[in-house]
């Protein structure tokens, strides 16, 4: 490269001096290198170094500009890619300092910058975009010099430059007021020009500019005041830019080039506002066809569109006229273009759409009148897609045009009222958008305008959409997308329009009664609540209705009836039930004065209620309902007027039709009609409407039947015998079947319907039951109501005759009840009731829960119960029994698994509910009958019922008999009157019963089982006299036991049966005991597994603590527990009745070890099995430990034989009888009773197992041989598979079995430290064992309970460092180096001993050993002064030799020594070290730049604990040392390793004392904290002030060192050392700048430019950016 000098170069300093020092010179030539790298090949340095040159551009703009021009100006032959990034810069330079741009500088740049732009004949878009780009930043201040080089490039009779014309253009855009004056001899120039210009880009560009100069002409005309010479206007250029557009029209249109015609179609849309008008006229028809035909030669019409909407704007001013011989043509295209679907993805599409609706709007200036009418013809004759475009037509142009349009709104509504009728949703929705707009500009307030707010309304009507397949129109409307819409729409125009106002009141009230609206009544009445309430609290004269004036408005009465109605299911028609409460009293006044005191007190109540319960899920209908009846009863007693009340029953009769397919709102009209007729005192009336309900109830819909039911029983409270009258006239007529001839033998064809009628006609008797006078209808129950409906009882085969029968017998009951009666009442027909209810529950399927028939069933053999009649125990017994087997069998969820299909979430929902409705049922009906016999043998009753259920195999079974077993004993608990006279006989059978279930797989039947005996033990401490307030400690415990039983983890389950056995075994009484444990051996055979494993842990506890009470039944209960044995599966309760057997007996065999040794491993679970029995035994687990250990010592570890594969390498195989007295530990210390021998022989135990894991590292499983008697034995057992296992590891099972011995010693915080440590995952690795137990060390020392064996442990390893197998020597080398970090938990003698063993392997033959042995020497550091003086000389020696260590392949070794070096020197005279200090500096230097990151991170910590002795006699040389290695140390703190960051920091807040500066010590301290960030760029620019203030003397050593790091072989320093560089020089003051070498510098740095990573280049030219004084 050839970097120019600073004379003769045209390059300028600031102010254009050079400066004499040579700061220029360094200045230019960094400049020019920036500018020579400004092309770089990686896009993001590009972009750095752009940026680079803008920052010293903004500083030294004449310098950067000037050495920009002088670049271009010498290399000629320079890239296109580099000249426009030049180019690019100057641009932006240019834009931020222009104000203070020297003019002649400018001027040069302006040449060199017209010279780029056409320099090359040909069209090369970047390099002369950027030169344009460069001319128009210029041509901001400096038109005329731009004009001047352009206007030379522009001569007349030449066609100029592509860019030439471009850059005139842009520059007219960008500086108006300096170009407009300009414009006539440009103009004067161009126009002759144009009938020359042959090529399409050439026209291209001449038509962008004259749009650009047309724009810049009306911007000009439209701002005179701020224009210079306010003289020129826009008429000037009329003739000249319709001369242009002469050329461009007639011309160039005609090209094939879409792109030019689309320029030339919007320079005339332009050019048009131009012209005179007079030639705008003469030229209008050619201009609107050709432009119209170009639609049908572009696929995208956007600026066609544009183009037009100019022209059209520029020709519908001021009334004018002369548009109107094309507008047909216009329209016609516009049309077209309106009924195109828009493209959403194509951002022009959407840009067409609102140019051709701006064009409608701009014709509707001038032609309001013809374009209405042509649009409402259309909209008569079109199809879909034309009648949405002319209602967007619409809606913009009423929105838009607003006065051109008000003369014409008559016209528009009545010509769209014929879309109310419309049937498309999409045309639906876009007229609703439509009455909207016409609502906000007062078109509904016309005639017609209601026919709209009721197309709305009719619109909220809508139904939800059929499920199915969905159009695969985008934009198809939904049913429900529409209503909603014209919901919110309806109470938009209600709410935020004034006018509104008297087009919806009192309209909307007659939008409320008719049934085809009735799906719209939430909609209606919001509006209407909104409008009434709004009226009645201002006063407003309109309020009051005068219904006789205003014929069409619904009565009272018939309002009333309709808003109560839909007002019973609140939650329909998207939450109505709010909208219509509020619009009932807005409305009150004009229903009836009398309502409005008692309205305006309730219906508040009413609505916070509803907002309340709105979102709950247990919604109640009844709740909801008795209260809006209540409302109404009170609403007729405020009334009281026997007319007015009988015109509201009249008008809710005739509303019955509304209601044909809801039978839900039909159920709430007869209720309220039931109401109105009790309330009524006219017989005629009532009978007339009882007449209508049973003439319109559909007998087939049970929803109906209970309404119209509950409406007579109303009726009954007021007019029984009317009642009566009714219903046996139905029995005698309606349910009379035809007899008689050959028809007789067929079956009649209205059964089916007499049927339906006899159900209807038994609940009505059932309500009227209820609600009659309790005095009248004892007289009438056996004459007439009994009587009448007893013979329907047998042979019901219809399901909903049936469930009304049975509701009759609850509600007769309810009737007899004598707490309703207040009389004694006999109930002769009691038993046949409950006979049929029986045989109806007995007739429900099993498989499926399919009605509620049970449910009621249940609930009415409850009701008939509570009459004070008592059944005999068969007839109980039989009760009991069908109503448990009804309802137990059922399946878990109550569908049939073999439906064949899914069930929905509600089906799923309903069915639960059925479910638990059941259920309450038979809970309700057992405590009816417990009620009858209140007694332990009341409670046998029941209970012998459940007993086969609580074992059954299915979960759901024995959940559901516990669950009622345990509602049976709270009830008993709380209702009976226990005295300790009597006896709970049957205590130890409930107990020994529920045992098993408390360790159920399932928690809910656990849950239950534990509840259960706590109320059974509650009961007997009643029976034992104790008063019910009573809490006995034990048994209030049982409750802590429930919440631990939540949790499945064995251990814990078995605690809490074993806490619940100790429970049973302290409050069972002694008469109780024998049942109890014959009971609850029953248990050890559940199927269950945990209930049987549950069931043995109780026994083996209650044989524990109460064995003695039951010495005549041992031999009995050995001999029966011991046949149990035999055929029970569950190992582990197998396993517990080995236990309970043990606890009676005396002796147990102990089997021989070494055949036990020889079994196959690992063992099978008969062995482990032996295994756990002998740990039981103290004395035998002592003999066991001792004798394997011995064996341990005795044995091999493994065996080595090579490798097949490679027979240089040797393969460890684990011998036999060490992994089998492994594997025999890891069973033996499962058993808790090991402990007291485990903690004993602690010490040996512990360093076993170290030396078997150190021992089983790397080594492979023994080859296993089966041998025929194993196969043997293996089969031995009937019906067990024999499953394959592979043996363990040698390492796992050694890790387990440590793990195990642990958990045995109670070492738990020991374990849980190890685990969290990842120290028993370590142990298995091959790399990482040693720091295993270097960790374990460390935990063990920790331990308050363990570190005390420390000595023992040590004593019985200190033997195997001499081992001849190096595993075992690393875990005690690794052990012993960590015990000396922890001081060895104080015991200085055991220091001793493992500082010599250590010394005596440094020279082993294992590097790991050695540099095991290197770490412990360096943790003497922690054990205290004393100790490391004593040894400092061997120690230091030791760590010397460490760093030398020329076997140490990944310098672990040196990290150690190094590290260890650190830690002495905490501890150290300064007289030891000194002689060595400068030694050591000097050793780990070179370290600081080792390729390991840990080598480095420890050379650093190492230099910062140095600092120790810096203070010192060698205080002189080791500053030195610090100056000398400053340099690494700043630049390694933004080092890629974590680790060496740290180590930096560390270093740096050690040394920043020593180094006599207090500024710089302190920025060390407060920002170079360990785990804090650190924004190392602003951190280094900081610290250069202070170097430059503090060590001014020093700034050149430093530059020097930072440069001499420009060679490091890690990208991350060389940017670091540049960046530290451009802040030291950026920083330093201009005085000092003298002492800098300028040039050695700036070379370094440009050749930093030219490296080969891009982030290198980036930080190079980031701190040439820095250097703008240089």
């Amino acid at each position: 490269m050839i970097m120019p000098g600073p004379e003769g170069d045209n390059i300028r300093s600031t102010g254009g001096q050079v400066d004499e020092s040579g700061t220029f010179i360094v200045q230019s030539e960094m400049t020019m290198a920036l500018i020579d790298s400004a092309n770089d090949r990686n896009p993001d340095t590009r972009a750095i170094i752009a940026n680079s040159l803008f920052e010293l551009g903004k500083r030294r703009s004449s310098l950067v500009l000037s050495c920009c021009y002088s670049f271009l100006q010498k290399h000629s032959k320079l890239s296109t890619d580099h000249r426009v990034v030049i180019l690019n810069s100057v641009e932006r330079i240019v834009k931020e300092v222009l104000d203070t741009l020297d003019p002649g500088l400018a001027t040069e740049l302006i040449q060199q910058a017209a010279k780029e732009l056409t320099q090359s004949k040909e069209v090369e878009p970047d390099w002369q975009t950027a030169a344009s780009g460069v001319l128009v930043a210029l041509g901001a201040k400096y038109c005329d010099e731009v004009m001047g080089e352009l206007l030379e490039r522009f001569q007349p009779g030449t066609i100029p430059h592509f860019f030439v014309v471009q850059t005139l253009g842009n520059l007219a855009a960008a500086n108006v007021y300096g170009m407009v004056p300009h414009l006539t001899a440009i103009l004067g120039t161009m126009l002759p020009m144009l009938g020359m210009v042959k090529y399409d880009n050439m026209r291209w560009v001449f038509s962008t500019a004259l749009a650009k100069f047309s724009e810049a002409i009306l911007e000009y005309a439209a701002n005179l005041d701020k224009a210079p010479d306010p003289t020129i206007t826009k008429n000037r250029f009329s003739s000249e830019i319709y001369a242009a557009y002469d050329v461009l029209f007639n011309i160039w249109l005609q090209s094939k080039e879409a792109k030019l015609r689309l320029a030339i179609i919007e320079a005339v849309g332009h050019m048009t506002h131009v012209m005179d008008k007079e030639r705008l006229e003469e030229q209008l028809p050619k201009m609107i066809q050709g432009i119209l035909g170009l639609y049908k030669r572009h696929p995208e019409p956007y600026h066609i569109t544009q183009g037009l909407c100019m022209i059209l704007e520029a020709v519908c001013t001021e009334e004018s006229v002369i548009l109107d011989p094309h507008l047909d043509n216009v329209l016609n295209v516009l049309f077209s273009q309106t009924f195109h679907p828009i493209d959403y993805n194509n951002p022009l599409s959407i840009k067409n759409r609102n140019e051709v609706l701006r064009s409608f709007a701009i014709i509707a200036r001038s032609f309001s009148g013809k374009l209405v009418g042509i649009l409402l013809h259309k909209l008569e004759t079109g199809n879909e897609k034309t009648k949405i475009g002319i209602l967007q037509i619409f809606r913009h142009i009423i929105n838009a045009a607003e006065s051109s349009m008000e003369d014409k709104k008559e016209v528009i509504v009545s010509g769209l009222k014929m879309l109310c009728s419309e049937n498309n949703n999409k045309v639906k929705k876009m007229f609703a958008q439509l009455c909207i707009a016409m609502a906000h500009h007062g078109y509904l307030e016309l005639e017609g305008g209601q026919l709209m707010v009721e197309f709305i309304v009719r619109q909220c009507t809508l139904p939800d959409d059929q499920p199915g397949k969905r159009s695969a129109d985008p934009e198809h409307v939904t049913n429900k997308e529409l209503r909603s819409m014209c919901e919110n729409i309806l109470q938009l125009i209600t709410t935020t329009i004034d006018q509104m106002e008297g087009v919806l009141w009192p309209y909307l009230l007659e939008l409320i009664v008719p049934e085809q609206y009735m799906e719209a009544a939430g909609a209606v009445c919001r509006s209407v609540a909104h409008l009434s309430n709004k009226k009645r609290q201002e006063n407003a004269e309109d309020y009051e209705i005068d219904y006789e004036s205003q014929a069409n408005i619904p009565k009272p009465q018939v309002l009333l009836a309709k808003l109560v109605v839909l007002s019973g299911h609140p939650m329909r028609g998207r939450q109505r039930g709010v909208n219509i409460l509020q619009c009932m009293m807005g409305l009150s006044l004009n229903i009836h004065e009398n309502l409005v005191e008692l309205w305006d007190a309730v219906i508040p109540k009413l609505v916070s209620y509803l907002e309340e319960n709105m979102d709950v899920e247990s919604w109640s209908q009844k709740n909801w309902e008795d209260l809006l009846l209540k409302m109404l009863a009170k609403s007729l007693d405020v009334i009281d007027n026997e007319e007015w009340i009988e015109e509201f029953g009249e008008a809710i009769g005739q509303h019955i039709p509304f209601y044909l397919h809801l039978p839900e709102d039909k159920n709430f009209l007869y209720k309220c009609l039931g109401i109105i007729m009790r309330k009524s005192t006219k017989k005629e009336f009532v009978t007339k409407h009882l007449d209508l309900i049973f003439g319109t109830i559909k007998h087939t819909d049970q929803v109906e039947k209970e309404g119209g039911a509950i409406a007579i029983g109303f009726a009954a409270a007021s007019h029984l015998d009317a009642v009566l009258t009714k219903l046996t006239s139905v029995v005698k007529h309606d349910m009379a079947k035809k007899s008689g001839g050959f028809m007789s033998l067929l079956k009649d064809k209205s059964e089916v319907d007499v049927e339906k009628i006899k159900s209807t006609l038994m609940l009505c008797y059932g309500f009227v039951a209820l609600y009659s006078p309790p005095s009248l209808i004892v007289s009438r129950m056996e004459s007439t109501i009994l009587r009448t409906i007893e013979p329907y009882f047998k042979n019901v085969r219809d399901p909903q005759v049936k469930q009304n029968l049975i509701r009759t017998c609850d509600l007769i009951g309810k009737a007899l009840h004598p707490d309703h009666l207040e009389q004694p009442y006999k109930l002769t027909t009691q038993a046949d009731f409950l006979a049929h209810l029986q045989s109806y529950m007995n007739a429900e399927p099993l498989t499926h829960l399919n009605s509620e028939t049970r449910a009621l069933a249940m609930n009415a053999c409850a009701t008939l119960l509570k009459l004070d009649q008592k059944l005999s125990e068969a007839e109980t017994f039989d009760l009991i029994k069908t109503a448990i087997d009804c309802v137990f069998p059922l399946p878990p969820n109550g569908v049939n698994p073999k439906k064949g299909k899914e069930e929905t979430y509600q089906e799923s929902v309903e069915m639960e509910a059925l479910m638990a409705t059941t259920f309450d049922a038979l809970f309700d009906m057992l405590k009816e009958i417990l009620k009858k016999d209140l007694s332990p043998a009341g409670l046998e009753s029941i209970f012998k019922h459940l007993v086969p259920w609580l074992v059954a195999p299915e979960e759901h079974k024995r959940e559901r008999a516990i669950k009622t077993w345990q509602v049976m004993l709270d009830f008993y608990l709380e209702t009976a009157e226990i005295t300790s006279s009597s006896k709970f006989d049957n205590e130890g059978m409930f107990l020994g019963r529920m045992v098993p279930r408390c360790t159920d797989p399932s928690i809910d039947i656990r849950q239950h089982a534990i509840d259960s005996i706590y109320t059974t033990l509650k009961i007997g401490l009643r029976y034992e006299g104790n008063p019910p307030d009573h809490q006995d400690q034990m048994v209030e415990a049982l409750m802590t036991l429930k919440e631990r039983l939540k949790k499945g983890d064995p251990n814990i389950l078995f605690s809490v049966i074993n806490d619940l056995s100790k429970v049973v075994s302290k409050k069972l009484p002694s008469d109780h005991l024998p049942v109890f444990i014959d009971v609850l051996q029953i248990g050890l055979l559940d199927a269950q597994s945990h209930s049987s494993s549950g069931a043995c842990v109780v026994l083996n506890g209650v044989m524990k603590t109460r064995g003695g009470e039951i010495s005549k039944q041992v031999e009995k209960t050995l001999c029966s527990l011991h046949e149990k044995l035999q055929v029970i599966e569950c190992q582990q309760t197998r396993t517990g009745t080995l236990r309970t057997i043990r606890t009676l007996a005396s002796h147990h065999l102990i089997p021989l070890l070494t055949t036990f040794l020889g079994y196959p491993l690992p063992y099978d679970e008969h062995m482990v099995a032996i295994w756990q029995i002998l740990a039981k035994d103290s004395v035998l687990t002592e003999n066991i430990i001792s004798h394997f250990l011995e064996l341990l010592l005795k044995s091999l570890p493994y065996e080595e034989k090579p490798d097949p594969r490679d027979k240089t390498q040797v393969v460890k195989s684990a011998t036999i009888v060490p992994l089998a007295i492994t594997h025999a530990f890891n069973e033996l210390f499962q058993a808790e009773e090991t402990e007291e021998q485990v903690l004993k022989h602690f010490h040996r135990l512990f360093a076993a197992f170290m030396i078997r894991i150190g021992s089983s590292n790397g080594v492979n499983p023994p080859k296993h041989k089966v041998t025929p008697s194993e196969s043997k034995s293996k089969d031995k057992k009937k019906g067990v598979s024999k499953i394959e296992t592979k043996p363990l590891s040698a390492s796992r099972i050694a890790v387990q079995a440590f793990q195990t011995f642990l958990q045995r010693a109670k070492s738990f915080d020991l374990c849980e430290s190890l685990e969290k440590e990842e120290v028993f995952v370590k142990m298995e690795d091959t790399e990482q064992y040693p720091e295993a137990f270097t960790v374990l060390a460390r935990i063990l020392v920790s331990s308050p309970n363990e570190s005390g064996h420390i000595s023992k442990i040590v004593t019985n390893l200190i033997s195997v460092l001499s081992s001849i197998y190096d595993t075992q020597r690393v875990v005690v080398a690794a052990f012993f180096a960590e015990l000396i970090n922890q001081r060895c938990a104080g015991d200085d003698y055991l220091v001793e001993l493992i500082m010599n063993g250590l010394l005596g392997r440094l020279v082993d033959s294992s590097h790991i050993v050695r540099m095991l042995c290197v770490r412990g020497l360096g943790n003497i550091a922690s054990v205290g002064k004393d100790q490391v003086q004593r040894y400092s000389t061997t120690i230091l020696s030791a760590m010397m030799a460490g760093m030398d260590d020329k076997e140490d392949p990944n310098d672990d070794i040196t990290i150690e020594a190094m590290s260890g070096l650190s830690r002495i020197l905490s501890e150290i005279d300064e007289t030891h070290i000194r002689a060595i200090l400068i030694n050591v500096s000097l050793k780990i230097r070179p370290c600081f730049e080792k390729e390991k990151p840990a080598v480095r991170a420890q050379a650093f910590i190492l230099f910062g604990n140095l600092s120790r002795f810096g203070d010192g006699p060698s205080k002189a040389p080791f500053l030195e040392q610090i100056h000398t290695n400053f340099m690494s140390l700043l630049l390694h703190l933004n080092d890629s390793e974590p680790e060496v960051k740290k180590g930096c920091k560390y270093a740096l807040r050690m040394l920043g004392p020593l180094m006599e500066s207090e500024a710089i010590n302190e920025k060390f301290q407060k920002h170079l904290l360990e785990d804090a960030n650190l924004f190392y760029g602003e951190f280094m620019n900081d610290l250069s002030k202070l170097i430059i203030q503090d060590f001014p003397e020093k700034v050149n050593f430093y530059v020097m060192a930072c440069v001499s790091f420009f060679k490091s072989s890690w990208d991350e320093i060389k940017s670091n050392a540049a960046m530290f560089l451009g802040f030291l020089l950026g920083n330093l003051p201009l005085e000092k700048q003298g002492m800098i070498s300028k040039e050695h510098v700036c070379s370094a740095l440009i050749m930093l430019l030219k490296d080969p990573s891009p982030t290198v280049r980036a930080k190079a030219a980031e701190a040439m950016s820095l250097l703008y004084e240089y």
